[in-house]
């Protein structure tokens, strides 16, 4: 009898789903008449720590994106996308939810809303699949999809595995190869599948670009043992361009990742009708600025941690090959993949959809708020927050200072690109009128909650995790 009844059930399961996709069939029908055909399908890819020019489509003069260069080519790609925040947790709060972490939509360990939900509820079918640590269901990443497999237990790479203390990679193939076999199942009806790799992020073991190269004090491959060393004994240019070529050899990698998945798209015939989408939470500290810092992350808040990659193929849309220079945030995303799918946005959210913008390059800036809580905080402490506006950025940094640390910094973007000239004392007038929008922005979040981040009832195993990534002592 209990067999019978699941088998019933089962049944009951494949037919909504297959009404809702009908449905969605219709919805696009309806669509084409009007002349814009609807995706039905969407690939949202997100490289973790993957700066802007890490990409040769922004600038990386290494050949490193071949693949998401020719994506870029296809669709558009926004010059100046910027993250919410400068490490995995909070940037991926902001992805999901297309809102700035508070308490509406973090509490504790756990997401309570995400842009995910409706998708599911609109009849997509929802997967995830993603590389642990802070984007696992112990963070509460998994709500909305029907599918969610992160990496647990031991690290891998390249299908051996490591001590967590050696390596943050994990699986860089294996993961994207279980995304494409949730592919081959699902291409048929209308999806949603994200695609998440900590490929990029630190220690880099790539040495694609390093061969043969010099790299004074530092090991064939840069580590958290590599980092503490940096801290205390000095770095020059030697260090600085080998760990930016291991760090080039991760981009490369991950693009060859990416390239197979759209393969398959087209393998498929489902190419004309998804939506792809591949950005990244945040940047990383290379040496430009902080050589100190060099492979770390979720210290500052300067472009070099904050500007990120965003790249959108639509194919049921013309304009591709344009390039955006309009100022957009990472909460906008999520917005952007509703919008086009026809499927609305519940509630009130900080991000905008990106549809006008897809069609018109002259379109205004977005200002790009961005905060950081102390390290390893249980109460929601902000240590740092900014205010990215057009040419001018306000940094506020909140006491106890460190010393040497202004309690303002404000740059020129424009002319001062590393954010090394502090014009804070030299126009004031900038920094008042900025410093005000701020604390405008920061009331607004705080009517919603400050959203904190409870380490203590994470499980051991996403412990050994977050270690792994330098994300815990």
């Amino acid at each position: 009898m209990r067999t019978k009844l699941r088998a019933a059930r089962s049944i009951g399961r494949r037919r909504g789903a297959r009404l809702a996709a009908l449905v969605l069939v219709a919805m696009a029908a309806v669509s084409c008449t009007r002349g814009e055909p609807t995706p039905r399908g969407v690939v949202l890819i997100v490289l973790d720590t993957l700066r802007a020019d890490g990409l040769s489509a922004y600038g990386n003069p290494r050949a490193t994106s071949p693949r998401i260069d020719a994506l870029a080519a296809e669709g558009v790609l926004f010059e100046r996308a910027y993250s919410n925040a400068s490490w995995t947790l909070p940037a991926f709060v902001g992805l999901l939810t297309g809102s700035y972490p508070s308490a509406a939509v973090f509490q504790g360990t756990r997401l309570v809303r995400s842009l995910v939900e409706p998708l599911r509820a609109a009849g997509f079918a929802t997967a995830a699949f993603t590389e642990g640590g802070y984007v696992s269901p112990h963070f509460g990443m998994e709500r909305g999809f029907d599918t969610f497999r992160s990496l647990e237990g031991k690290i891998q790479l390249h299908g051996v595995d490591v001590r967590p203390g050696d390596a943050g990679q994990g699986g860089l193939e294996r993961t994207f190869e279980s995304a494409r076999g949730w592919l081959r199942e699902h291409a048929e009806q209308p999806f949603f599948l994200l695609i998440h790799t900590y490929e990029v992020h630190m220690p880099y073991l790539r040495r694609t670009y390093a061969e043969g190269m010099q790299r004074g004090i530092l090991g064939e491959v840069y580590s958290f043992d590599d980092a503490r060393r940096v801290r205390s004994e000095p770095v020059g240019d030697t260090e600085v361009e080998y760990v930016r070529a291991l760090y080039d050899g991760g981009v490369a990698a991950a693009d060859r990742e990416v390239g197979r998945t759209l393969d398959l798209l087209g393998e498929l015939g489902v190419a004309d009708r998804t939506l792809v989408v591949l950005t990244s939470d945040h940047g990383e500290e290379l040496g430009e600025r902080e050589p100190l810092r060099l492979g770390m992350h979720g210290h500052a808040l300067y472009d070099s941690l904050l500007h990120v990659p965003l790249i959108v193929r639509d194919p049921t849309r013309a304009g591709g090959g344009r390039r955006v220079s309009a100022q957009v945030r990472l909460v906008d995303v999520m917005p952007t993949i509703l919008d086009r799918l026809g499927v609305a946005v519940p509630g009130a959210g900080d991000g905008r959809s990106l549809l006008p913008l897809l069609d018109d390059a002259g379109a205004e800036d977005r200002p790009v708020y961005a905060e950081m809580l102390h390290p390893n905080s249980v109460t929601p402490l902000i240590r740092r927050v900014a205010l990215r506006d057009g040419r001018w950025k306000l940094i506020v940094n909140a006491p106890p200072l460190a010393p040497g640390e202004p309690p303002a910094e404000l740059y020129d973007v424009v002319a001062d690109a590393l954010e090394t000239n502090n014009l804070a004392a030299r126009q004031p007038d900038t920094k008042q009128a900025l410093a005000e929008r701020l604390r405008i922005q920061r009331e607004a979040i705080q009517q919603r909650g400050l959203a904190g981040v409870d380490h203590g009832t994470i499980g051991n195993d996403v412990r050994e995790q977050l270690r792994a990534l330098g994300y815990l002592e």
